[in-house]
């Protein structure tokens, strides 16, 4: 059980120096288009879609290239930390265009981001998953133009394997 307690914590430190490395490395930003927090032992980069996205694309912009460069540099230093990429939209359907629903957009915003952090930045991709919530993992309500804005984000939400973890419990 004490060997139990200290990998846990040790997970904890870890999980806290990563928020700071992920913080350091993107405070340059405004926060109004960037957060970072940590819940549940991982860490959660929130970049809102002004930051990334021209409205209704999944085209990244040069501004979103030189956040994912910082966030690549450290995830590239830190090889140990699997990655998921969720992409979120607000309530408002798609009128014509090149995706046929949020749900498109959100999954094609995931790609643009998992294309990008793996082609241009070398972050392993068999660490990177791409996934997409559409309307429904909303933060705020969709009934303002304030809250749509913040619905319209994507989730970088980057764990610490725990294999040291699962060994402990497995071998009990």
């Amino acid at each position: 059980m004490q060997q139990l307690q200290s990998l846990i914590e040790e997970q904890k430190r870890a999980s806290d120096a990563l928020r700071n490395k992920m913080a350091d490395a993107l405070k340059g930003f405004a926060a109004s288009d960037l957060t970072v927090t940590q819940k549940n032992g991982k860490v959660y980069v929130s970049l809102s879609e002004n930051l990334l996205f021209p409205s209704g694309s999944a085209t990244v912009n040069m501004q979103g290239k030189a956040a994912l460069q910082k966030l690549a540099e450290v995830l590239n230093a830190n090889t140990d930390i699997a990655v998921n990429i969720e992409g979120h939209t607000d309530s408002i359907p798609i009128r014509g265009g090149r995706f046929e629903d949020n749900w498109g957009l959100s999954v094609a915003r995931a790609t643009s981001i998992v294309r990008i952090l793996v082609n241009d930045y070398a972050v392993d991709p068999k660490r990177v998953i791409a996934s997409g919530h559409s309307e429904f993992d909303p933060v705020d309500s969709n009934l303002s133009k304030e809250g749509r804005a913040r619905n319209r984000r994507t989730e970088i939400i980057l764990t610490p394997r725990l294999a040291e973890l699962y060994q402990l419990i497995n071998a009990q």
